[in-house]
């Protein structure tokens, strides 16, 4: 065993969130990324010991939502790509105020957020950079959301870091390919899990769309700002329907548009924006309660507009609402799917309309990650970011060594 590449995950191996690992080879001390769970209330990663350099693989909360505290430390360079830092920037301000207002304690504040901005290196997919002597890392699209990357360190032995990953292409975001490697750190997150086949899901979401509005429903739809709410757009795109689009994903699709080549398609992106209703009052709020199908935050419905809506939408079960992600336990979507009832603000109400879900995931799901490990022909193979590794690790045996470490445990490679 090669005990000069040591390891350890300070959260996010055997659970989905709290995302953070620590890499060490040779005299180099590198992080790969640092977020948090985003809970109610929220929890966080062990804290790093000083290191050389972070790796900010995108701009979900359970891969980025600690950088802040991270750089009020100390003094950090992180490279990621620049969707990925602005996006992360608007989140992290935002969990100060959701912080605030649930009265939860976060471990930094708006200033800090501000500061950690001078901290970011921007780097971009297909480019490479030095790290060392001996070692240097490329950067990989990693196909999960826009400006998503894997890292590829390149030296005595070949390392590749997934982050999050998706193998199929989606309408925002071009899927990944496997990279040779002799080393792999892979996410779990649907081990044991498969998704329907894209072009399927999205034709029966389509139609209990058309099934809803022709019984004179409306459609509400919670849906992730970061990624999925410009998925859900792209799909509805030309269905004709009278859509609303209210909460943060308004402000990240305006970012996205900035950033094209981290689009599969930014002509279509700005064609779906140009079609739909954007809601920015109370008024307009009024007139898509009227409309056919309402976009709108937040995808786990814990807070932002989608209660106000579910409120006035609850009741008629001509009304239907359609979840288009995973519904973490404990979250109000969550209660939604097994008890059919709602948290509004601290009161506990039924909902009587209509509840489906439908899986728009961006990760890849257990056959694709099997078959994604195997095209990279690693000798070890490590699991991290999955609730139940045990499916994948099954999978995985016969290809390679096959690690699964639990938080705080140190392991050499």
């Amino acid at each position: 065993m090669d005990s000069s590449i040591r390891c350890q995950f300070l959260g996010g191996s055997d659970e989905v969130g709290n995302l953070a690992m620590l890499l060490e080879i040779e005299d180099m001390r590198f992080l790969f990324d640092y977020g948090m769970s985003p809970g109610k209330p929220p929890t966080f990663p062990l804290p790093p010991p000083p290191v050389d350099l972070t790796f900010l693989s995108h701009s979900h909360l359970d891969h980025c939502g600690m950088i802040p505290w991270l750089c009020s430390e100390s003094d950090h360079r992180i490279l990621a790509t620049e969707p990925t830092t602005v996006v992360s920037s608007l989140l992290q301000k935002d969990s100060v105020k959701i912080a605030q207002m649930d009265g939860y304690s976060i471990p930094y504040d708006n200033s800090d957020v501000k500061e950690t901005e001078h901290s970011y290196v921007h780097v971009e997919p297909g480019r490479k950079r030095d790290l060392g002597e001996n070692y240097s890392v490329h950067f990989h699209s990693a196909g999960h959301i826009p400006g998503s990357l894997m890292f590829e360190l390149i030296g005595d032995k070949r390392l590749l870091f997934t982050g999050d990953l998706n193998v199929i292409d989606t309408r925002l975001v071009k899927g990944t390919k496997p990279v040779l490697c002799d080393i792999l750190f892979i996410e779990g997150t649907y081990a044991g899990r498969e998704h329907e086949n894209r072009k399927h899901l999205e034709q029966k979401f389509l139609e209990k769309i058309d099934e809803v509005i022709n019984r004179g429903g409306t459609v509400i739809i919670p849906a992730f700002a970061v990624a999925r709410s410009q998925e859900i757009l792209l799909v509805l795109n030309n269905a004709g329907y009278d859509v609303w689009f209210d909460g943060m994903g308004k402000k990240i699709s305006k970012i996205y548009l900035k950033y094209p080549k981290y689009l599969r398609s930014v002509e279509d992106l700005k064609k779906a924006m140009k079609k739909i209703n954007i809601v920015h009052s109370d008024q307009s709020r009024k007139t898509a309660i009227k409309g056919d199908v309402i976009v709108t935050s937040s995808g786990m419905m814990d807070g932002g507009p989608v209660l106000s809506y579910m409120n006035k939408l609850k009741n008629d079960k001509k009304n239907a609402v359609l979840l288009t992600g995973f519904q973490i336990p404990g979250t109000n979507s969550r209660l939604l799917i097994e008890k059919g009832k709602l948290n509004f603000y601290g009161v506990i109400e039924k909902v009587n309309c209509e509840v489906q879900y439908y899986d728009f995931s961006a990760h890849a799901g257990h056959s694709e990650l099997v078959e994604f490990a195997k095209r990279c022909n690693p000798e070890k193979i490590i699991l991290f970011h999955s609730a139940d590794r045990s499916p994948l690790a099954e999978s995985l045996r016969d290809t390679a060594e096959v690690l699964t470490p639990m938080r705080g445990e140190h392991f050499a490679l």
